[in-house]
């Protein structure tokens, strides 16, 4: 009897180290859209591609458990994909989006916020569409995410592009302005950060991206109090037992 379970256990074991831990439903889809217009220099726009990769880099960021889509684009005078939407359920995931961050070269052009936003969402539209209803969190949202450093001077309107996308069920596109950047085409529920400069982006970046993905790191003042609650609770355990 204890062989046959012991053999019922590692067929068990071996079936789950086959398929892998099941995924995390999405909760978010999340389409980051990035300026690379002409009025950014070669080095900022490094700057920027290096900070969106080292922010999706970090697992308390990003988590790598299924319950999140992201796609790249790149906008200028036009807009290109430069990762189509991908679910990020393991580290091999994450190291293809940030492979693709770290190969982007700047289109350098005109501002086609407006560009940027539809292709974004056209293409996390197509991949959700093939997700089952069964994979999909009951408290899921869907996601715009736009950073420039200028204002909208080429392509279809931002202003259209948001109210369309909110209107296809967005919760927000919000908007991350670098130094003279205008996000003044944002409505609905939309939120704005603010960088001085792309040298100050990283922190404002991942403030912004732990924002939308729900990942706010719990402040250290609170993390004590909770251990503090946690040890006042063992003491009351332990007298209560004596």
């Amino acid at each position: 009897m204890l062989k046959k379970f012991a053999l019922s256990a590692c067929m068990a074991f071996g079936l789950v180290a086959a398929t892998g831990a099941q995924a995390a439903p999405v909760q978010t889809a999340l389409s980051i859209v990035i300026d690379g217009s002409g009025s950014i220099s070669s080095g900022d726009f490094e700057v920027q591609r290096d900070a969106y990769a080292t922010v999706f880099a970090d697992a308390s960021v990003l988590k790598a458990d299924g319950s999140v889509v992201i796609n790249v684009v790149q906008f200028s005078s036009n807009a290109q994909i430069e990762q189509t939407a991908i679910r990020i359920n393991n580290e091999a995931d994450r190291a293809t989006l940030i492979a693709s961050i770290n190969a982007m070269t700047q289109l350098n052009g005109s501002t086609a916020i407006g560009d940027g936003i539809n292709l974004g969402r056209s293409d996390m539209d197509a991949f959700l569409a093939g997700l089952p209803a069964a994979e999909i969190a009951t408290n899921f949202s869907k996601l715009i995410d736009v950073s420039t450093d200028a204002g909208n001077n080429a392509g279809a309107s931002p202003v259209v592009a948001t109210n369309d996308a909110v209107g296809g069920g967005y919760s927000a596109v919000n908007c991350l302005a670098v130094g003279a950047g205008n996000c003044s085409f944002m409505t609905g529920d939309g939120q704005v950060f603010s960088a001085n400069s792309f040298a100050d982006l990283q922190p404002v970046l991942e403030n912004k991206v732990r924002t939308e993905l729900g990942t706010i790191p719990v402040p250290a003042t609170a993390a004590l109090l909770g251990l503090g609650l946690i040890a006042l609770g063992a003491v009351g355990r332990r007298r209560l037992a004596a």
